[in-house]
């Protein structure tokens, strides 16, 4: 699972993140769910894979499952 991280600091920053195990997985949609983003973040931060930082410019070729920020979690509708 690709998950796209936004923080929303100034200037803002995009990085693209793998989990690369189920149960990573399983505990970052459990924080989603449980609308515990903050801790989300840094769970897939620490323990997932960091691929790299997306630039403004490229986010129409991102493929990620969730955009996750601080307040919100987008799970991608297009199946990319």
């Amino acid at each position: 699972m690709k998950i796209l991280i936004v923080v929303e600091h100034s200037p803002k920053q995009r990085f693209l993140v793998s989990l690369h195990t189920k149960e990573l997985v399983r505990e970052v949609k459990g924080l989603i769910d449980g609308k515990m983003r903050s801790r989300a973040i840094a769970a897939a931060l620490s323990k997932g894979r960091f691929e790299r930082e997306v630039a403004e410019d490229e986010l129409p070729g991102v493929k990620a499952d969730v955009i996750l920020t601080e307040d919100n979690a987008s799970w991608d509708l297009k199946g990319q």
